[in-house]
């Protein structure tokens, strides 16, 4: 059996990557007219489920602008102090956030869950947007090996050069091998202050 090295998570803008999706989907959803689709597995884009999807939202699409961008920033960097994680590559976008997280002993779907909340409630804080901003559930996947970590990595990075900022443009990334910072270790949030 493999030991687990990493995690990449993906966290869409609501409204954002809706299931029949031209780009395809991962969604689990049970519907009268349609039926159920698998979950776990990626689907086709399905117009129909995409007309569907979006009568069901109650508010408008969310796309990050400039200084939403710069809150969810500040409060990964913020998350990334208290935790005993490390974030080795990120993608801040307006649509969704890429986050290649290190292995930790913590529930990572409990702490990727606090992370979202926490962007949410800054983001609430310190702009007018009060509404959602994230879609409901995530991209969560197990790393298991060096050549997937170095190629998630890879694609996570072309995401930032291919918006201008370079491979490595937030303050809150790690070294690439996924260690996290010595100095995290040593400053008292990182001890336990964060609940995940």
């Amino acid at each position: 059996m493999h030991s687990t090295i990493g995690y990449h998570f993906v966290k869409s803008a609501y409204g954002t990557w809706l299931p029949g999706d031209d780009r395809g989907h991962w969604s689990e959803a049970w519907d009268e007219q349609i039926g159920y689709i698998e979950p776990h597995m990626l689907h086709e884009g399905d117009p129909v489920r995409l007309r569907m999807a979006r009568e069901r939202m109650h508010h408008p699409e969310v796309r990050l602008t400039t200084e939403m961008i710069e809150v969810v920033e500040q409060t990964i960097l913020r998350c990334v102090s208290e935790s005993p994680w490390s974030i080795v590559a990120g993608s801040i976008e307006r649509t969704h956030v890429h986050l290649l997280i290190s292995y930790t002993t913590r529930d990572i779907y409990k702490s990727m869950k606090w992370l979202a909340q926490e962007m949410t409630k800054d983001i609430h804080r310190f702009m007018r947007h009060q509404g959602p901003v994230w879609s409901e559930g995530k991209w969560l996947q197990f790393l298991f090996d060096q050549t997937h970590w170095r190629n998630t990595i890879a694609y996570i990075e072309r995401h930032n050069i291919r918006r201008g900022l370079g491979p490595r443009p937030y303050a809150f990334l790690g070294s690439e091998t996924g260690m996290t910072f010595p100095a995290l270790f040593n400053c008292p949030t990182a001890r336990g202050a964060s609940p995940w």
